[in-house]
């Protein structure tokens, strides 16, 4: 394989000025640089990513993280979506990605992402970062590497949804409609930031509208369309009176609705339900789903731009998405009983 030495023989140079060209140093004239680009073009050089990142730490490789929570990134529509959007944003800014799914613990990520971290490869990060267990940002600031979080820990910069407030769209939405005993298919309490600020938007808007937080049924899932199925049978067996449901996924309301219908329970009439991520298939299902859109897409692309901007022009900051409630079949009045 050519060498870097190869390509400043060819174009007359030292081996330092070649480096200054392939880290778009100025200084260098603009004849120069092309003896040395055209050099590289016919010997095929490509630069050594990680020696380059020692001399002059660009490596244009971004390291896009999705800890490993309930199950694996691409089983899940809602990450995918966001890695889209980021994804998309980084090619157009010419980074390349470098995809991690670390696993957690108490003490924190796993050894094989803190070598990483460790490594020099990565020129900068995006992680989702929602879960209380462990922080995969505060190891990536503790390494030097910058780092912007989708979600709620703490880090330089950040772009998250505002949870709380979709939340309160979806229990307002049904409170108008009219439904009074509302249940709530969510995961464990304290498992997962953005979840719990939904959660607490649910309770606003039941306060709000003067009904009692302690009536609120609950059933903790695990973000899989399974359990949503098993959440239905459960909050019916435990509270039959529930006339609305609100999933804290698409995924689990989908699996709440085919469980109602296996019941012989017709969805809106019998009892309606609300998804939260507004999935592409969520308008696919029978019925179209009524949930909220967390905006995804935008959330990548937002977090490449903050990244860009802390790496480019040393600039942070902070940015919360407000979310859309998108109306659909799944939700209507509740129907009074006839006696």
């Amino acid at each position: 394989m050519p060498t870097l030495q190869d390509v400043a023989s060819l174009a007359g140079v030292s081996t330092a000025t070649v480096s200054k060209v392939l880290s778009n140093t100025p200084y260098v004239s603009e004849a120069t640089r092309d003896r040395v680009l055209q050099a590289i073009a016919e010997l095929g050089y490509t630069p050594n990513l990680a020696a380059r990142a020692l001399s002059s730490g660009r490596t244009h490789i971004i390291a896009v993280v999705f800890p490993y929570v309930y199950d694996a990134i691409f089983k899940d529509p809602h990450v995918m979506a966001i890695l889209e959007g980021i994804e998309a944003s980084l090619t157009s800014a010419d980074y390349n990605i470098l995809l991690s799914t670390p696993r957690l613990s108490p003490n924190g990520p796993d050894e094989s992402f803190r070598l990483l971290l460790r490594s020099g490869y990565i020129e900068g990060m995006i992680a989702i970062d929602n879960v209380p267990i462990a922080s995969v940002a505060a190891e990536a600031q503790a390494a030097g590497v910058p780092t912007v979080v989708i979600g709620y820990h703490e880090a330089a910069a950040s772009v998250r949804g505002d949870d709380e407030a979709g939340g309160r769209l979806l229990a307002a939405h049904l409170i108008d409609l009219g439904h009074r005993q509302l249940g709530v298919i969510g995961v464990p309490d304290t498992t997962n930031y953005a979840v719990d600020a939904r959660r607490r938007g649910i309770r606003m808007a039941l306060a709000e509208a003067n009904l009692p937080v302690q009536s609120l049924a609950f059933y903790a899932g695990d973000f899989s369309t399974r359990s949503g199925a098993e959440a239905v049978t459960a909050l019916l067996t435990k509270h039959p009176d529930l006339t609305a449901i609100i999933a804290m996924n698409d995924r689990m309301a989908m699996g709440a609705i085919q469980a109602l219908q296996q019941m012989g329970r017709c969805v809106p009439d019998d009892i309606s339900v609300t998804g939260y991520d507004n999935l592409a298939i969520s308008e696919l299902v029978t019925p179209p789903l009524t949930t909220i859109d967390p905006l995804a897409n935008q959330l990548g692309q937002t977090a490449v731009r903050l990244l860009v901007d802390s790496l480019q022009n040393n600039a942070y900051s902070h940015e919360v998405l407000p979310p859309e409630l998108v109306v659909r079949a799944s939700t209507a009045a509740p129907i009074p009983v006839s006696r």
